[in-house]
């Protein structure tokens, strides 16, 4: 019995030692004003950084709609980006035949970077565009041979500056340019079979 009264008798004595630690809170005066309030930070939400990205109207790896090919319209295909990198100046462009020794069916430099669409059959505004494989300015609708199926690649340049390039120049030398000055490269693939 005597032991239970202790340890009581030994809690309270603790608890009311650890209840205090010698300071006093002073009452306010009239003359107080001011209150201290305590900032508090909350994280802001980001936007999640979009990846750069191409989108075209094709499955990767499959047939273009004949409408950009020999057999059709011969129309430039469309496409869309997104996510350029930061420091991004300008952008530019290619569509390549791999199966052809990478023959360039097309390609464009210098694109602003407000510039976010290619329409089909159209340049964009302000591109500087290379000799194609036909050796003519701008795009060459692809077309091989009956029975041999071709592999081409779209590929999109993120560039960090304006590109010394001219309207008709030769393609390979565009290619070098928008890789050499690239800061980011998205690409899709698509078959052409007669």
């Amino acid at each position: 019995m005597y032991g239970a009264v202790a340890i009581l008798g030994l809690s309270t004595l603790m608890l009311a030692s650890c209840s205090r630690d010698g300071r006093e809170m002073k009452l306010p005066t009239a003359d107080q004003t001011e209150t201290i309030a305590i900032a508090t930070t909350i994280a802001e939400s980001v936007a999640p950084v979009q990846e750069f990205s191409i989108a075209a109207p094709w499955f990767e790896g499959s047939e273009i709609d004949s409408l950009f090919t020999c057999e059709g319209s011969k129309l430039s295909p469309s496409f869309d980006i997104a996510g350029l990198p930061e420091g991004t100046v300008t952008w530019g462009f290619s569509i390549v035949d791999q199966t052809a020794a990478n023959a360039v069916h097309w390609a464009a430099a210098n694109i602003d970077p407000a510039i976010s669409s290619v329409d089909a059959g159209v340049v964009p505004a302000g591109a500087v565009q290379s000799l194609n494989r036909a050796n003519k300015v701008g795009y060459a609708a692809p077309c091989p041979k009956v029975g041999e199926p071709h592999t081409y690649i779209l590929t999109v340049y993120a560039v960090s500056q304006q590109l010394e390039v001219t309207d008709g120049m030769d393609g390979k030398v565009m290619l070098t340019a928008l890789e050499a000055g690239s800061l980011g490269i998205v690409a899709t693939t698509f078959m052409v079979t007669r």
